[in-house]
């Protein structure tokens, strides 16, 4: 178990060679720490009653006396700072060597190293942020869009949250009324008939059910939509990559086959994080590396959101085309029709391209050129917005909150029921209470430490 009176320590910047790097502890001890390691230049004055204060000098080992890299001391003090505790930030020299020689020097005098988002943790229990802006932060750092970062950013601010509150104290509102129904059942109180009963639990089912639709939101912009392109060898399918990319991800070869393994790489279109699959060719294949290679071409068509199902425009179908047609048929995916290599005479037979596939009008590119690709971005920009349910950018849900979603609306769906079967006052109220009890759990009023640790388990050590 985690010991959150501890003053921990860790690099809170990217490991690597960089101007700058940040080492930084939090805790009670923090400040004691620092004026054993830090001698200021002759020219600073330190106030260690001071806070959001830098300072510059050096970083001493204690042990030896040494000079071990010329920093910029900040100063914290609690309760303003992001963890509510005392925090020290070393900013060094951004090399590996310095900035573990620094954390080393912390360690031993008395600091420990931080677990995985244990600075975040600390700012959860500490009650400056609740659970669902704690899931936020990680959302902001992993932001792959400039919408994914507004939206994260907005639930950081405690969107969410207070969404969650609204709902939260209505169902408490109707609970109490239901509480004062059972305990003073002789006394003349308001009660509330059958009939508003029902149109408040249905109303609060209709609130947690549009924050409910809003996870697929959530998860689009958190973890981008997985579209991959798929033909047969050659058609150009990598150059469709590279050009997308604007820079050359993919090997290009007039040999056929170049590619046998998948290649992914996120794309920006149209705001949305797109997790663009390049693939091997489909074809009928003898050996045992092309066979793999069909192989992983197939499990990534299965895990697609959509299909980028590409001909070569400039020769005529193959049984391989067909063959590539036929499979992604099968498998019912969202499917762009594309006909590269438009800028070379065209060889294609559109007629049979359409019998083959005829729920889809194809679209004319050149990949080597570039052309018709923005009207390809925003096609594909149109099938990700169709998963986008209306007005659902205002806030992002992710799948653990929209468990806890769906587990109080089954509660208020039990309750609605019981109603309508003249159950007692006393089952109604309990699932009110459940239902209460799984919001709790999207904001951590009620969270068990397994859960916690498996919340912060995705964070980097220094966040």
């Amino acid at each position: 178990m985690i010991d959150n009176k501890d003053t921990i320590a860790a690099i809170s910047t990217p490991i690597g060679q960089a101007g700058i790097g940040i080492v930084r502890m939090s805790g009670d001890r923090a400040f004691d720490i620092a004026k054993r390691i830090f001698s200021p230049s002759s020219q600073t004055k330190i106030s260690w009653n001071s806070s959001f204060k830098m300072f510059y000098g050096w970083v001493i080992d204690p042990d030896t006396g040494e000079k071990v890299d010329e920093v910029l001391l900040s100063l914290m003090k609690a309760p303003r700072t992001y963890t509510r505790e005392d925090i020290v930030e070393i900013n060094c020299h951004g090399g590996i060597v310095p900035l573990r020689k620094v954390l080393e020097i912390c360690i031993k005098q008395g600091a420990r190293l931080a677990e995985p988002g244990e600075f975040t943790r600390r700012a959860f229990l500490n009650g400056r942020i609740d659970l669902s802006q704690a899931e936020s932060v990680l959302d902001v750092v992993q932001a792959k869009t400039e919408k994914s970062l507004k939206l994260a950013v907005k639930s950081l601010g405690g969107e969410l949250s207070r969404r969650v509150s609204s709902i939260r104290e209505k169902i408490v509102d109707l609970l109490s009324l239901m509480e004062a129904e059972i305990d003073f059942t002789e006394e003349d109180i308001q009660v509330l008939d059958k009939e508003e009963k029902e149109k408040r639990i249905s109303s609060l089912i209709e609130k947690v059910g549009n924050l409910i639709e809003k996870a697929n939101t959530g998860q689009i912009y958190r973890e981008g939509v997985k579209v991959v392109i798929a033909g047969r060898t050659n058609v150009g399918k990598s150059s469709l990559l590279n050009t997308l990319l604007a820079r050359e991800r993919a090997i290009v070869s007039h040999i056929p086959g170049t590619t046998r393994d998948t290649i992914e790489e996120i794309v920006n279109i149209k705001g949305f994080p797109v997790c663009m699959i390049d693939t091997a060719g489909i074809g009928n294949f003898n050996t045992l590396l092309e066979k793999e290679s069909v192989k992983r071409t197939c499990g990534s068509l299965k895990i697609a959101d959509i299909v980028l199902l590409m001909v070569d425009g400039s020769s005529p179908l193959t049984e391989e085309d067909e063959n590539a047609i036929s499979l992604v048929k099968k498998l019912k995916k969202q499917t762009l029709l594309l006909i590269n290599k438009i800028d070379l005479p065209q060889k294609i037979d559109k007629g049979k391209l359409k019998n083959l596939f005829p729920d889809t009008s194809p679209m004319e590119i050149s990949a080597l050129e570039g052309t018709g690709l923005e009207k390809l971005k925003e096609r594909i920009a149109k099938l990700i917005l169709e998963k986008v349910t209306p007005d659902s950018e205002e806030i992002m849900v992710n799948l653990r909150q929209k468990n806890c979603l769906e587990k109080a609306k089954s509660c208020l769906l039990r309750a609605k029921e019981g109603l309508k079967k003249d159950v007692s006052v006393e089952f109604l109220a309990f699932e009110l209470r459940e239902a209460i009890s799984h919001l709790d759990e999207i904001t951590g009023r009620r969270l068990g430490e397994e859960i916690l640790d498996r919340i912060f388990s995705q964070f980097c050590i220094g966040k």
